[in-house]
Formats: C-alpha cells, structure tokens, sequence
C-alpha cells in the first residue's frame, strides 16, 4: 500500500514532456513580444535619429523591453503635442541627468544622439538626449578596481574621454590620480584598468584602427598602450636638464591618417613637442606657442591644420610675462624646431570682439565675468598652477574647441572667456607650393554666443564642449547640459516680401535642468529658495503639467496623483482613464 501510494516520476513519464513543452511554448511567447518590442523601437530611432542596434544603447533597449520606460515617454509625448498645438511651441522637461556633479568631459558615441559625460565626482554616464533617458551610468566608487588600504577605491574626478574602438563599443578614462580605464559600453563593464602616471591623466587619445591609446599625465611621461595586447607599447619622458624636464603636460593629440606617427604633446610652459611613435617614442621638434597654457589641441578634418587653444599662462614655468592665450592655427607641414611664427597660420586672441555687430555685447559681459573671477583669485594666481586655475574655472583664454561644417567650410567652436565662440579656418584646401607663405593673421571670430543671455545664470560658466552634425553640446558650472541646433541659413520662412530677423547663433533644442545633486550637500534654505535641486523635481514638473492639462479640458477623473504605472493593473493605465488625454 505504501508503494502504490506514492507517485513518482517513472510512473507519470508524459508530466516531463509537457513541462518541457510548456517551457518552450513561454519561452517563443517571450521571444516574440521582445521582437516585436524591440523592432517597434528600432523604427522608431531610425525616425528620432539614433542607432537601437549599437552597443551603446543596449542597456536603453532592455529597459525598453521591461517596460519600464513607456509611461514617462507617453507622458512628455502628449504634453508636447499639446503645447505645440496650443502656443506652437514645445518645451519638454526632462527627467534629472544623473548623480556627479559639473560635467568635465563630452564625447559623441557614433551618433549625435548618444554622448558620454564624465562628471567632477569621478561618475560617467551615457546619454540619449533625443529619448531622453541616461542609458548607462558607472564608474560609481569603482567597485571593480584595485583596493587601497583594504577598502574600495574611491572614485575621482575624470579628466579626459574618448571612444577607443571604430564601433565605439570602448570608452576610454583619465582620472586624477593617474588610471586610465577602458570600459566597455555593452554592459557596462570595466575592461581594462591601469595606473599609467603618477599624477593627474590629462592627455587621452586613441588610434582606433591600430588600437593603440596614446595617454599623458603630468608627471610629463608620455606613454602608448596596446589594447590589444593590454601593455604598455613605449614610454618616454624628456631627459633630465633638457627642454621639458620637470614640465608638466597639459594637453595630447595624434596626427591623424595623414600622419599617423605623430604625436603632439602640450606643456606648461607654453610649448608644443612633437615625439615620433615609428621607431620607438622619439621627440623631433619644439614649437614656442608663447606665455600660454595649452589646454586642447586637436587636428582639423583637412589633416594638415592644428587647433590649440591655450589659457593664461603660468609664469612660474613660462618665466615671462603671462599672456591671455587664444586659438592658434598651425600648418602641420611645417613644423620643425624654430619653425613655430613660419607655421603658425592665424591666431585668434582672448579678448577679441567679434566682426557682427550685436555680437561686442557678449565680448563684453565675457571680460567682466573673466575681469571679476580674475580678482577673486588674485591671491592665489601666483601660488595656483596653471591646472588649478583651470578647475577654478577662471575662464581667461581658451579651453575648448570643436570643429564643424558649415556650407564647405570648417567652422572652429571654442570655449573663450566664457562665452561660445565661432571662427572660420577655412575650406581645408592646401595652399600651393609656390605660393609665398605670410606672417600670421591675427583674425575674430563670427560670432560670439553667451549662454547667460539664453536662460542661465549670470554666474554660470562653460566648462565642456561638444559637436556632432549640426548640435552642439554645451555643459555649464551650474551644473546643467544644453543641446543646441545651428540653424540652417536661408530656410524658406513666410512669405516672400517678409524680412526674417537675424537668427541666432544656436538654438536651443534641450536642456538637462538641473543635474541630480545630494540634497544632502544643500541647505534647507537652499532646496526651499530652488526646488529644482531635489532629486525629482522636474519629473513632478511633468506630472503637475499633464494634471494642468487633464483639468483644463476636464477630463481629469479618478486617477493617481502622479503618471506612474499603477501595479494593480499590471504597469497600464485602466482603459476607460487613457481615452482622450491628448485628443
């Protein structure tokens, strides 16, 4: 009896085959919802203008797929259909960034939709600025590198970016404490760690096609990295009691395809070393920019034009009188030793106006702002080196440049005392052989652009810079990151006796407002006089427009307070409560 009343597998061999089948059978059902899912969005940023395949945008995909994003899209959709339909106009109001602070570093991920920020606090994230959504976020105390003292090591601030791999699935770091990390955008996960100086990284760039990484710090070692091999290729510092010994670099870029050898390093002391990577790091030439500090450098799309952009310099390594800096065109052909006035092609100064008129009011708020943060450092100007006064944010002279086209020519984007400004280098044709070389131009800009007159603080500077197509990604002190369109000149607009007013030089087309802060870190009074600084507020501010919306066309019912998935109806909204909310 006691065998014949217990069951067990053997006696019960067709209870296998229908577990198994009504696995297989949840699994394809899955498998076709995340299908259809996924092929809905992949259309759909086709149509918004980002890749849904990349790897970038993968962890963007599964939250998609989890439904977890749909609610919050539906709701800033229809709140600006509605506001288009009523004052012509949209202003949607994004969700909060994400956690870290003022913005140090922009890089654009292969689209112009998905960028990579690095933040103050050490944290970097990935960006969707057309969705909306922060689609990864890491580098949060770094849980994956070494310990120090027993303990986890605390992240720090991230000083340089960029994509190290042609399908921009690598992303590269520089912190101050000398680690370059390569994380990997698929996850995201932490491929490769580091410690590569032994003071701060400020020279990040990658040859994506011999996956190599060329890094430099400001204990003045400049230094190649395989990726692929995951070692160190070459090294080298300048010798002891030579030019550059004991300088600190501030600034890295490679020649490009064109010169592919090249390595351009910029130091302290206002000068620019070109070392030669074909044979074993060997330094060639030195260029004398002047009593300036380089802070970017980079190669135009021509691949025989050098943008670099230099602050105030430091007199304690210029040993001269420091001068306010600018952008400085170079002519790659020629440089060589002594050869710098010969090469330099037009120098665009600090504290030049600009050739439109409307445009001297900005140059003149921009010297105030730089005038008065000038006299607030005074007494620590001698004492501060160069790349303090940098992340003091001081804003004399030039810190950022960014290249663009416009109509065939190259437009250079540069971060100049504090305002945006834009210069036209040309079309990029190489000037004949026979034709006489000139001494320098000393040229102004197009237009100047002061982010302060457009919706931000007066004491709100630029601190980082980005250009994909024709957006331009401006990050402030606040900290806040805007997204600006250049509009397109002669667009039709009215009819044909209508005079246009002038456009302007950018136009806004998102602003992320405010960046997440700790509310700890505030005062009470603080987060009572600026609500936007708690976390969430401005997701509240969509959900008090779309209750504003429902009352003025009365069909607001019995729903809950806020627009979030109620978990009783399974993450919808009950039928007969959606109908008619944006009709």
């Amino acid at each position: 009896m006691g065998s014949a009343a217990s069951l067990d597998e053997a006696s019960l061999p067709s209870l296998a085959e229908i577990t198994a089948a009504h696995y297989q059978d949840d699994f394809k059902k899955r498998m076709r919802k995340h299908e259809e899912v996924l092929a809905r969005e992949r259309q759909k940023s086709e149509i918004t203008g980002f890749q849904a395949s990349a790897h970038y945008s993968r962890p963007l995909m599964e939250a998609k797929l989890d439904s977890s994003l749909g609610c919050l899209d539906d709701v800033c959709a229809s709140y600006y259909s509605d506001q288009m339909r009523v004052v012509g106009r949209g202003e949607v109001y994004l969700e909060p960034l994400a956690e870290g602070g003022q913005i140090t570093n922009i890089s654009v991920l292969g689209d112009s939709a998905n960028i990579a920020c690095a933040s103050d606090e050490g944290r970097i994230w990935v960006y969707n600025w057309r969705e909306g959504k922060v689609v990864s976020q890491f580098r949060d105390q770094n849980p994956d590198g070494p310990n120090w003292g027993g303990g986890t090591r605390e992240a720090c601030r991230v000083r340089r970016l960029c994509s190290c791999s042609e399908d921009d699935r690598l992303l590269a770091s520089g912190d101050d404490r000398g680690y370059v990390g390569v994380w990997d955008l698929h996850g995201p996960s932490l491929a490769i760690e580091a410690r590569l100086h032994e003071k701060a990284c400020v020279g990040l760039r990658a040859d994506r096609s011999r996956q190599i990484l060329a890094t430099t710090g400001e204990d003045c070692f400049v230094i190649l990295y395989d990726l692929a091999q995951e070692q160190v290729r070459d090294r080298a510092v300048p010798a002891p009691l030579t030019d550059g010994s004991g300088v600190p670099n501030t600034c890295l870029e490679l020649g490009g395809d064109r010169f592919k050898d090249l390595v351009l390093v910029g130091g302290a002391d206002g000068k620019m070393r070109l070392w030669d990577a074909a044979g074993g790091l060997q330094r060639r030439h030195t260029i004398d920019i002047g009593a300036v500090t380089p802070t970017h450098c980079l190669v135009a799309p021509s691949g025989w034009q050098l943008l670099v952009t230099a602050s105030l310099g430091d007199s304690s390594f210029c040993g001269k009188r420091p001068d306010r800096g600018g952008l400085y065109v170079y002519d790659l052909r020629k440089l060589s030793d002594g050869a710098g006035p010969q090469a330099l092609i037009t120098k665009y100064a600090s504290g030049a106006a600009a050739t439109k008129e409307g445009s001297n009011s900005a140059s003149r708020v921009s010297s105030i702002k730089s005038g008065t943060s000038n006299a607030r450092q005074s007494l620590k100007g001698s004492i501060l080196s160069s790349t303090s006064r940098m992340a003091l944010g001081m804003g004399i002279g030039a810190l950022d440049v960014v290249v663009a086209e416009e109509q065939g020519r190259t437009m250079a984007l540069c971060l100049m005392d504090n305002v945006v400004r834009a210069f036209d280098i040309g079309t990029g044709q190489e000037p004949k052989e026979s034709q006489v070389s000139t001494p320098a131009a000393r040229g102004t800009s197009i237009w100047d652009f002061d982010i302060t007159e457009h919706g931000e603080a007066d004491q709100v500077n630029p601190c980082a810079l980005a250009a994909a197509d024709r957006y331009v990604f401006l990050a402030t002190s606040e900290p806040t990151m805007g997204v600006w369109r250049r509009p397109v000149a002669g667009t039709p607009y009215g009819h044909a006796d209508f005079k246009r007013p002038p456009l302007p030089p950018l136009e806004i087309r998102s602003r992320c407002l405010p960046l997440t802060h700790d509310p700890n870190a505030f005062a009470e009074e603080v987060l009572v006089a600026r609500p936007d600084l708690r976390p969430g507020a401005v997701v509240r501010t969509v959900q008090a427009a779309l209750q504003a919306d429902m009352q003025r066309a009365g069909l607001l019912r019995d729903r809950p307070e806020a627009p979030t998935p109620c978990q009783a109806s399974g993450g919808q909204w009950p039928p007969e409560s959606v109908e008619g909310i944006t009709a």
